[in-house]
């Protein structure tokens, strides 16, 4: 992207509600973070993420994503099993089920570059707390995945078969990297308010679950023989 096309895209960015999940603007919008997605990751691989870094400080876009990665996560578990259960749910097409299921892996991402950045927790400002209590929703799942590695599963329950699957996979890859980006956060305690300390280390408790990851250790993975 030239410096004006991510200029105009982070600029759009803008908070959504949950009935909007799956529109047009919404659509419009996730398409938008896919394409920061991948200016961040190509920036960064050369060393100059720094410009996406200062206009999401400039435009205090980091709330925002925050938010929609809230959002986002709560569709997915809180509305779409309520839709499956509907006798009349019968989508002719999958692709904008995985469009909203892949919307959360691309935010976390877009979030885990710019989090190497100690100006980016500043600018998350109360909104920290939101994060942190999200990634410790997913470190748990990971935690509970290497505690049952052959029967535990991550994912909402997919009626169409052919996106099971993808889902168990993506959320898995979703909860590691919300483990990078509170390292990263962790990286910045410094500059942590005290209501977002108290969540990491009293709420929370996030040393001793650490403790309990590595134990589990949910990134391997043994067969027999």
């Amino acid at each position: 992207l030239l410096p004006g096309e991510a200029a105009a895209l982070v600029r759009a960015l803008r908070s959504t509600e949950l009935r909007e999940t799956g529109g047009q603007r919404w659509l419009q919008q996730h398409e938008s973070v896919e394409k920061l997605n991948m200016h961040a990751i190509l920036s960064a691989s050369v060393g100059e993420e720094q410009l996406l870094t200062e206009l999401l400080v400039t435009y205090a876009k980091i709330p925002v994503l925050i938010g929609e990665l809230i959002s986002v996560e709560t569709w997915k578990h809180k509305i779409f099993p309520v839709l499956c259960r509907l006798e009349d749910f019968k989508p002719r097409s999958t692709f904008p089920i995985y469009m909203v299921l892949r919307h959360e892996a691309s935010i976390i991402n877009l979030l885990e570059t710019a989090f190497f950045h100690k100006e980016i927790c500043k600018s998350a400002e109360d909104s920290i707390v939101d994060l942190i209590d999200y990634c410790h929703r997913k470190v748990t799942l990971l935690a509970a995945w290497g505690a049952n590695k052959q029967g535990a599963t991550l994912a909402v329950a997919v009626p169409p078969q052919e996106l099971q699957k993808q889902e168990e996979t993506m959320e898995f890859e979703i909860s590691l990297k919300a483990l990078s980006v509170l390292r990263l956060i962790t990286d910045q305690v410094e500059s942590l308010s005290l209501s977002a300390l108290t969540r990491l280390l009293n709420t929370h408790n996030l040393p001793c679950l650490l403790v309990q990851l590595v134990e589990c250790c949910p990134w391997s993975y043994w067969e027999a023989g």
